[in-house]
């Protein structure tokens, strides 16, 4: 039995607008005794010290929201073609490949992110003369941070199915002349 997948264009298209979402939701969140959690594009609520709401440091502001603007750009990439393959509007092929490459591309912006802001803990803890250097002894991955991943690979997985899709059709065209 042979699976048939019509709507393919629902994978990106989800993974798209779940990384929008994931921009709304925390990526880090405080394990020791303060409460608190960060939001990628710069946003932090102390929970502990009087329910307040700030703008991280530089240090971590910067990286964070150009990852944002990144992510929230490649989203809107995802989900134009995604709708534009939906309306028949798209050329065959060509949004399956943006697919997979921008997929990859928010991949490395996550990566990216990740990696920005061990650097700049290290950076601000310096500034400040702050004792504690490691990031991950303070701050613990927050379900925010899986869904550029979680929405990048929808967005990749809807490349794949949709360039075999394809293939499926020119082989029934081909099959069709002969």
């Amino acid at each position: 039995m042979k699976l048939s997948i019509t709507k393919y264009w629902v994978l990106p298209l989800n993974g798209g607008i779940l990384s929008i979402i994931g921009l709304f939701i925390p990526v880090w969140y405080s394990s020791t005794g303060f409460r608190e959690t960060l939001w990628m594009w710069g946003m932090i609520h102390h929970i502990t010290g009087g329910d307040v709401f700030e703008i991280l440091p530089s240090e971590l502001f910067i990286p964070g929201l150009i990852a944002a603007i990144l992510i929230l750009l490649s989203s809107i990439v995802v989900i134009i073609f995604a709708l534009l393959v939906a309306t028949g509007k798209a050329i065959q092929g060509k949004a399956e490949k943006i697919w997979k490459i921008v997929g990859l591309f928010e991949i490395g912006i996550a990566v990216f992110y990740v990696i920005a802001m061990l650097i700049g803990w290290n950076l601000f803890a310096l500034r400040i003369n702050y004792a504690v250097h490691n990031f991950w002894r303070i701050y613990n991955v927050h379900i925010g941070m899986f869904t550029p991943f979680i929405g990048a690979a929808l967005s990749i997985s809807g490349g794949v199915v949709g360039k075999r899709k394809i293939k499926d059709i020119n082989k029934k065209k081909l099959e069709s002349q002969i």
